[in-house]
């Protein structure tokens, strides 16, 4: 089991990594689009492609690792409210769902979709990259999920996330900062 959870430990850094490094790249690939179309008025012919693509494998990688950290999007009202047995079967019901999402149409959807691809030839048309390449990352999300999904599974965590914890941090800072700036201003004209 530690081997297995060492494993997920260097996945969840390379794919950190990889994400940050995607993301340099759409920035600078965008930046260039932008600057050789307003500055040199010869726009990129790939920047737009390359950019779209990026964003493609950015979007999929990106729910993965949002998936690994309990930072995806839910609804959670019912879970939280519920007791510690029902959390429990929600819990592992949240996550057989994602087991076979990830199996049924991730996996096998996205191998599909790359078979199609590939038979059919299909390549962008400006960068001639085959479009196969560009949708194995959708079979690639499917089994990472997959693998965080049974980590999940196996290692259950039943206490209940706040998901948005930094957004109420904020809104306690900003409330505080107000309340402040009211007392100041109250002060001041008393003066």
């Amino acid at each position: 089991m530690n081997v297995y959870k060492s494993f997920l430990n260097v996945l969840d850094t390379l794919l950190n990594r990889f994400l940050q490094s995607l993301l340099v790249i759409v920035t600078a690939v965008v930046t260039w689009q932008v600057f050789s179309r307003y500055v040199l008025n010869a726009p990129s012919s790939f920047t737009e492609e390359l950019a779209r693509f990026l964003l493609i494998w950015i979007t999929l990688l990106g729910c993965v690792y949002a998936y690994r950290h309990n930072s995806h999007l839910g609804l959670d009202m019912i879970y939280t409210q519920a007791s510690l047995t029902y959390r429990k079967w929600m819990y592992r019901f949240i996550h057989i769902c994602v087991v076979s999402f990830a199996i049924c149409v991730m996996m096998i959807g996205g191998f599909s979709l790359m078979n199609m691809t590939e038979q059919l030839g299909q390549s962008s048309p400006v960068m001639g990259i085959d479009i196969s390449l560009v949708y194995s990352v959708v079979p690639l999300s499917g089994v990472l999920i997959l693998l965080y999904a049974i980590d999940a599974l196996i290692e259950p965590n039943y206490e209940i996330v706040a998901h948005d914890e930094f957004a109420h941090t904020a809104m306690a800072d900003e409330s505080i900062d107000k309340q402040s700036e009211m007392t100041n201003a109250n002060n001041k004209d008393k003066q």
